[in-house]
């Protein structure tokens, strides 16, 4: 029996990672990461791409490896917050180019 990780807990109840394996359920896995950052949870979006991106590189799965990895990472990229420049700063910049 697989091991049930949890991915979060909220209104709708307790949510489980999905489970990793061969290039079939690492796609699953990689749609239902995708699936919920679309739906906006984009905490568990991130918590499942992270767990997945670890299982592939642990095991070195050849398919996923070359296809599902670096769309993996991309998407983690992608989903990394960005910082905002203090407003001081940004005023400070806009008073010496004028």
């Amino acid at each position: 029996m697989p091991q049930t990780r949890t991915c979060w807990r909220g209104e709708r109840g307790v949510k489980t990672m999905p489970d990793f394996g061969a290039v079939h359920e690492n796609e699953a896995a990689f749609d239902v990461a995708v699936a919920a950052i679309t739906s906006g949870d984009l905490e568990c979006g991130r918590a499942i791409l992270a767990a997945l991106r670890d299982h592939i590189c642990s095991t070195g799965e050849q398919k996923s490896l070359q296809w599902l990895l670096p769309k993996a990472l991309e998407t983690l990229e992608a989903l990394q917050p960005c910082t905002p420049i203090p407003t001081a700063y940004v005023r400070e910049e806009e008073a010496v180019s004028h």
